[in-house]
């Protein structure tokens, strides 16, 4: 039976994470009771890297069984296993996947254009803010529309969402709630449109906007959300 990895050992990455610091991992590559509760991100891999080293060394966390194996490793010839790599075409097999070509300006990884609402002239990766984003916003769209975010970026219509720095211009105090008129009031999730957080709904929408009061007001109160747009 193989020991487990010692934290030295483990790769843990950064804290450029919007959920890094906040006492939980967010690291799909782990599992425990270290792990935070809600939806695990890919773009969380290796950016929340202070909470994951803690509940690993608390002995809260380990290695996910489910966490993608190594790629194979090429053979005596330098050739990768059928399906695997850029020499299958020399071996005769089928060629493997394609991957779509990512997109980066300015060093910010925007990812490709796979998403369900790519080419529609709005972003709808929730990374982003500002006048250009879609009037609906979820995760699952996040790294996926590439070339409406980035052209976006460029005309200066979204900047790249910074949780510091929203969480320093966010004064809950003199923020409107609204009131409690939406969908899903009292459920322990803000779905307001304007704010973003440990304890924002997945789906987030414009017309939900000033309709989730109380839970959106408590979570601000206790620092767990802030404004989207600052």
């Amino acid at each position: 039976m193989s020991l487990p990895a010692a934290a030295q050992d483990v790769d843990f990455g950064d804290d450029t994470s919007i959920f890094a610091n906040d006492g939980q991992c967010d690291d799909i590559r782990f599992s425990g009771p270290g792990m935070t509760a809600t939806a695990l991100l890919d773009s969380d891999v290796g950016h929340d890297a202070s909470d994951c080293r803690a509940a690993w060394e608390a002995g809260q966390l380990q290695l996910a069984e489910t966490a993608p194996p190594p790629p194979p490793l090429p053979d005596a010839n330098g050739f990768s296993p059928p399906g695997t790599g850029k020499t299958d075409k020399v071996r005769g097999a089928a060629p493997g996947p394609v991957v779509p070509e990512l997109v980066i300006v300015d060093g910010i990884l925007f990812g490709d254009d796979s998403g369900g609402f790519a080419g529609d002239g709005v972003c709808d990766d929730r990374r982003f803010f500002g006048p250009g984003m879609a009037d609906a916003i979820n995760w699952a769209s996040t790294g996926r529309d590439a070339s409406d975010c980035s052209q976006a970026y460029l005309d200066g219509q979204v900047r790249l969402w910074n949780a510091d720095a929203s969480m320093a211009a966010t004064s809950c105090q003199a923020i409107d709630f609204g009131d409690d008129s939406g969908e899903y009031p009292n459920d322990g999730e803000c779905d307001d449109y304007r704010f973003e957080g440990r304890g924002v709904g997945m789906r987030l929408s414009r017309a939900t906007i000033g309709q989730d009061a109380s839970d959106c007001r408590q979570l601000c109160t206790y620092g767990t959300l802030s404004l989207r747009e600052y």
